[in-house]
């Protein structure tokens, strides 16, 4: 059973999903109940194993329902196409791909279909790095994020530690207007000019309010990259690269509340720059080379345009109030966008496969494949460890079990399940207690993110809900 659980990933995962997932309604599938992989034989070396669901003791018939709750999703628009992937020990029981790109497009979602994973990103990449740099020393929970980033020596920042960013509990607001540096004040539209600063951010997007006429500093924005502006905010949209600094001030001047819990992007943006400062490199580099390339993750990346095509990419937004164009291959957060698109609290995409593949070496506490990349002692304690509040893991967020009306999980969920959500669509639970990995992926924002139906629907819960139901 180890070896299954460390080789069905990287083996069955990229040759049996491709070639059965399904594309539903209608479904292109018609094999999607039944998993195999092979088994080390001496005799038959090309022997090949088959799995049900009902062999790790799930109900196919039951997890069918899966089908019927997104088809109930699709058919009211919530979002135009999907990919659902359910592990059991590390088998998938559950794969399937549904619908196209837009309401419009013909283009099918497929097993390789890249979405944008938004606040996703922040546990599949940032707490990634933050963990391996913990495992190896190079910090402590404890630690002063001023200890590495000289910005915040000197302001009411400066004792903030790594712990109380990664509970969310550093008392920052939970989130800043970055791209109002870049925008002139005269022509800033009415949903842009306050400039008090509140705890609670709205977040802007999609089209809830686009201004054709919005300007731009000359000296923060080139139709054209150079010296000055390698950031790529869009196409033919390059962002002077003082933004950053600039950005990273706003943090450094934000009104700080008190430490208590409240969610807030700020939080994973600063864990970014510790990582980086303590690396020396980017965080996309780091991860590459610690993560994703040895784990083959061949369909998860930052700034995704640089190794993979636009149409291998799911849109996000129709028009984009500051980049004004179709959103497709680059972040759809502004904040994320605007520092380049490598950032702590968005800028990941991937695929359902590839994300599956990194919560399931989680799940296997650190190693997949005979390899490890986290020690079993620090998968233990950043996904066990829950914060005083009872609200956050470290980085992770959890079930609300006392309550679940404000729960991110299903009701019955164990409350040793970890993961994290998106804005954009997504989301991936692990379940500790039944080896289960959960992943959901889908561009709900597109074309116009102004309502979440998939929210108000449940979309993502009752899946999981189903998925409990389905264990015999």
């Amino acid at each position: 059973m180890k070896k299954l659980k460390t080789t069905i990933l990287v083996f069955l995962i990229s040759i049996t999903i491709n070639n059965h997932a399904g594309n539903a309604f209608p479904v292109r599938s018609t094999s999607n109940d039944i998993f195999s992989f092979a088994e080390n034989n001496p005799a038959n070396p090309t022997a090949i194993k088959h799995y049900s669901p009902a062999d790790l003791g799930m109900s196919a018939t039951s997890l069918a329902r899966i089908d019927l709750v997104v088809k109930e999703g699709m058919d009211a628009k919530a979002f135009p196409g999907c990919q659902v992937l359910v592990l059991k020990e590390g088998i998938p029981v559950y794969d399937k791909c549904f619908g196209n790109y837009t309401y419009q497009s013909t283009q099918k979602v497929k097993p390789s279909t890249m979405y944008d994973l938004a606040s996703l990103s922040k546990t599949t990449g940032t707490l990634l790095a933050i963990m391996k740099l913990y495992d190896t020393g190079k910090l402590k929970l404890q630690d002063k994020a001023s200890t590495y980033l000289t910005f915040l020596r000197g302001t009411d920042k400066e004792n903030i530690t790594i712990s109380e960013l990664l509970f969310h509990e550093s008392g920052l607001p939970a989130g800043l207007p970055f791209y109002r540096l870049a925008i002139e004040k005269n022509n800033t539209p009415s949903f842009l000019t306050s400039t008090k600063d509140t705890k609670h951010t709205v977040r802007m997007g999609g089209n809830k309010a686009v201004n054709p006429t919005l300007k731009y500093k000359q000296d923060w924005v080139s139709k054209i990259p150079s010296a000055e502006y390698t950031s790529m905010v869009a196409d033919s949209f390059y962002i002077n690269n003082r933004f950053h600094d600039a950005a990273m001030l706003m943090i450094a001047h934000a009104h700080l509340y008190v430490k208590t819990y409240e969610y807030s992007c700020l939080n994973f943006i600063l864990l970014k720059e510790i990582a980086e400062a303590i690396t020396g490199t980017t965080m996309d580099v780091f991860l590459d080379r610690e993560f994703y390339t040895p784990m083959k993750l061949d369909e998860m990346a930052y700034l995704p345009l640089r190794s993979h095509k636009k149409d291998e990419i799911a849109p996000t937004l129709k028009t984009d109030f500051l980049r004004n164009g179709v959103i497709q291959g680059y972040v759809h957060d502004p904040d994320a966008a605007f520092l380049g698109g490598v950032s702590g609290n968005a800028g990941l995409f991937a695929s359902a496969k590839d994300v599956a593949i990194v919560y399931q070496m989680l799940l296997n506490q650190g190693e997949l494949d005979g390899k490890q990349y986290l020690t079993k002692e620090t998968c233990k304690l950043f996904t066990t460890t829950t914060s005083a509040s009872g609200r956050r893991g470290l980085g992770y967020d959890k079930p609300v079990v006392v309550n679940p009306k404000h729960s991110p999980c299903c009701a019955s969920a164990p409350a040793a399940v970890y993961g994290h959500t998106g804005y954009t669509g997504t989301c991936c639970w692990v379940d500790p207690v039944n080896k289960l990995v959960y992943v959901f992926l889908s561009n709900r924002t597109y074309p116009n993110d102004g309502i979440n139906k998939l929210a108000r629907m449940g979309i993502r819960t009752r899946i999981q809900e189903i998925i409990y139901q389905s264990i015999k």
